[in-house]
């Protein structure tokens, strides 16, 4: 056993019919965490049909790691594409109808592919299917969830996740000929957000299993700190799929909310004059008590550099909301 973490003996179940699911797991320089990734994959009571491993370009021991797992891991190394572009390589090389996503430092729980693939097996119209997860490390507590469980209402849950994000993509099931058909991922921080919302647009069926599959470590190399790109992507997805909102006020809110938040973090980097800029579009956008006391706040200079001190820990404490990205 590589990794740090007992695992569960559970008895293997065997996917007599229905889909089959390739395992996709990027990673980038994650020499610390991967064994314990792939130790949960291979410990799962339902076997996938393979695991594939993308380096995108490691400098540390990540391959060595890898090749430790000998037949058990298919290894393909690229040159540096970031997480998008290894994710995207692995959805073009799986063999499966179904891809789970896997990043290298999440670690899954043991019946996590069994309870998905049931789902897939006894509903066959879904496309995605995403479970619950929770955060450790760093940071802990239950990642956002949907109203409901099972199969979504395509409406619903597309007003739901306009606000933010509800499903993590460690426990996300994708069909593989979606992926292809929808252009795959877009070079952005926060990928996985976009294509949801793209795939939402696009009619897909969305299954949630409201059972914990996933644990999320939170640490240092997690682009859940990069809160700043976290939340100027995060704008760019809500300004272009406000049609999903189904409510303008909503849209109204949110891109207001995003706005405020991308001043906060502007401020935390010692740019005044991009935050002021934020805080004013703000709102322009929606008139809300927080944007106008900060709009404020930055034209007078002592209270400026107190909302510039601030502002760090709002970053922090904001960053992971609505998904994690690498």
């Amino acid at each position: 056993m590589h990794g740090s973490r007992s695992l569960p003996n559970l008895p293997l179940v065997t996917a007599a019919e229905g889909p089959t699911i390739s395992v996709v797991v990027p990673a980038y320089n994650e020499e610390r965490y991967i064994a314990e990734a792939l130790d949960a994959v291979l410990a799962q009571t339902l076997a996938p049909l393979e695991v594939i491993v993308v380096d995108d370009g490691s400098t540390d021991g990540t391959v060595d790691v890898v090749r430790g797992y000998d037949d058990r891991v298919r290894l393909i190394g690229q040159e540096n594409r970031g997480c998008p572009g290894a994710f995207d390589t692995g959805f073009r090389e799986a063999s499966g109808d179904f891809v789970a996503l896997c990043p290298a430092d999440d670690v899954w729980e043991s019946r996590k592919l069994e309870w998905q693939h049931d789902a897939l097996s006894r509903h066959p119209e879904v496309d995605v299917v995403f479970g619950a997860a929770e955060r450790f490390g760093l940071a802990s507590g239950e990642h956002l969830r949907p109203g409901s469980t099972g199969v979504l209402d395509t409406r619903t849950f597309a007003h739901e996740m306009y606000p933010e994000n509800l499903i993590a993509d460690p426990s996300a099931v994708v069909r593989r000929s979606l992926y292809l058909e929808l252009g795959g991922y877009e070079p952005l921080v926060g990928e996985d957000y976009e294509f949801w919302m793209r795939a939402l647009a696009g009619g897909a069926t969305f299954y949630f299993e409201p059972r914990l599959v996933v644990r999320l470590r939170e640490h240092g190399g997690n682009l859940s700190y990069r809160a700043l790109d976290i939340w100027e992507t995060k704008h760019l997805i809500h300004e272009r799929y406000t049609e999903l909102a189904g409510d303008p006020d909503l849209v109204r809110r949110t891109l207001a909310r995003d706005l405020l938040m991308v001043g906060y973090c502007r401020a935390a980097l010692g740019r005044s004059r991009d935050a002021r800029r934020s805080f004013r579009a703000s709102l322009g956008t929606r008139l809300s008590p927080l944007s106008l006391a900060a709009a404020m706040a930055m034209t007078v200079p002592g209270v400026a550099r107190a909302v510039s001190r601030a502002a760090p820990r709002i970053r922090q404490v904001s960053a992971g909301i609505g998904g994690r990205h690498r």
